[in-house]
């Protein structure tokens, strides 16, 4: 049996940072979801798939009815006229909306609604089953664990658990459960909505998200898509994901070392975006627009004639077309720091030494004044994680390497302004 699993895809929803260029060459609505949603019939009829499996979310919000129920009627109307069938579970952000697009879509199968277990069993064109167990939510708000209120028993086929859920965080609003109740429950696997980051599934019981089906700003770096998961005829399972999405976000990074003339960076600039665009050329799926942030790295005794000239000549005002894909650059930093001796300017006894000392405590080794210096900045750090706005982006709390970055790329920008300041009182 052969399924394609899709995360959440927010039919509605538009994604952000796009260039008006971009904009005005492919047109935005062709960079997101409903697009990317097209991308996943369309493959899912060249394989065929037996079914297609989404793990909620699959509308942003409730008043995209009417938008939505064209997207998702297309997709249904063409997969279930090929014998596919379109299985599927309501999110948070859906709640209300699938439950109605499913009344008026009879092939578009809701498991779960009312948030009671559901199962539907699968029958592949060899004559494989499977069996998919669902959970709804009932409403926007769910406290408890979806676990809790039990899971089917097994069967003599494999059960695939379908569900919109938020892992390991007790505390959530959004159906919080727990990895030890979602590996102690009788299924062969477990297909996650909900947050946008893709986990690395992987056989023999994958077990984690799917990730949003396609990255809709920054803040949803990689490679998105759905992914086809195999049930062999001796019972052994295979999942890998499937980049489909028209939109891909990346970071370059951008030595500064050995630049002799500042303005010779946006030659780099250029480069990274032709070494970028020959990897993407070998994916066997390609997005048709790439956003880049750059991250401008090194050493220079230059940091200041590069800012000048990056913000003369910005990289964000061009898209530069490579084959029939087009490339922006939405935003860029100067985090190189500046050819300075730290040691000998830490010897002194102004803001710019204080600013050296810290530095060398963030590049040294291990020692209690340099985890001092972490501790103090980890839990201002973790509350922005914890954040509700971010925490759907399935961003970890930062650990030691992570702070020590942070701190360090901001010591370097205050220690730049110092030190052009004292350039200027002289």
């Amino acid at each position: 049996m052969k399924l394609l699993c899709v995360g959440d895809i927010h039919l509605g929803r538009q994604p952000s940072r796009i260039p008006p260029a971009v904009d005005d060459a492919v047109g935005i609505a062709a960079l997101g979801p409903a697009a990317a949603w097209r991308r996943s019939v369309d493959y899912a009829l060249e394989q065929p798939v037996d079914a297609v499996l989404l793990a909620g979310d699959v509308v942003e919000q409730e008043d995209d009815f009417f938008e939505a129920y064209r997207d998702l009627r297309e997709g249904v109307q063409r997969l279930t006229a090929a014998g596919i069938r379109v299985l599927g579970v309501a999110g948070n952000h859906d709640v209300q909306v699938l439950p109605r697009l499913a009344k008026a879509l009879p092939a578009f199968e809701l498991l779960g609604a009312g948030g009671q277990w559901e199962t539907r069993e699968l029958q592949s064109r060899e004559g494989g089953r499977a069996r998919i167990a669902g959970w709804s939510f009932p409403q926007a708000r769910v406290s408890e664990s979806p676990l809790e209120s039990g899971f089917p028993e097994p069967v003599d086929c494999p059960t695939l658990g379908l569900l919109h859920c938020d892992r390991d965080q007790m505390r959530s609003p959004h159906a919080p459960v727990r990895s030890s109740a979602l590996e102690a429950a009788p299924a062969e696997a477990w297909l996650l909505g909900h947050i946008h980051r893709p986990d690395a599934l992987a056989a023999p019981r994958p077990m984690g998200y799917l990730g949003s089906l396609t990255g809709m700003d920054p803040g949803e770096p990689g490679r998105h898509g759905p992914w086809q998961l195999e049930l062999a005829a001796n019972g052994t399972l295979s999942i890998q994901q499937v980049p489909l999405a028209p939109l891909y976000w990346d970071t370059l990074e951008i030595p500064v070392d050995g630049l002799d003339v500042a303005a010779d960076i946006h030659h780099r600039v250029t480069e990274a975006l032709e070494r970028l665009h020959t990897e993407i050329e070998q994916w066997p799926q390609r997005p048709r627009a790439v956003g880049c942030r750059l991250r401008f790295t090194g050493r220079s005794d230059q940091r200041a004639a590069l800012e000048r000239v990056l913000n003369a000549d910005d990289p964000r005002a061009t898209v530069q077309t490579l084959g029939d894909r087009l490339y922006f650059v939405h935003d860029w930093r100067l985090e190189a720091q500046p050819a300075v001796n730290l040691e000998a300017l830490a010897a002194g006894n102004d803001p710019a030494a204080l600013l050296a000392r810290k530095l060398l405590l963030l590049q040294g080794a291990d020692s209690e004044a340099r985890r001092a210096l972490l501790d103090a900045a980890r839990e201002p750090l973790a509350e922005i994680t914890r954040a509700p706005h971010y925490r759907a982006l399935g961003r970890e709390a930062p650990d030691d390497t992570a702070l020590a970055a942070t701190l360090e790329a901001a010591a370097l920008h205050a220690l730049d302004r110092l030190l052009l300041q004292r350039e200027g009182d002289q």
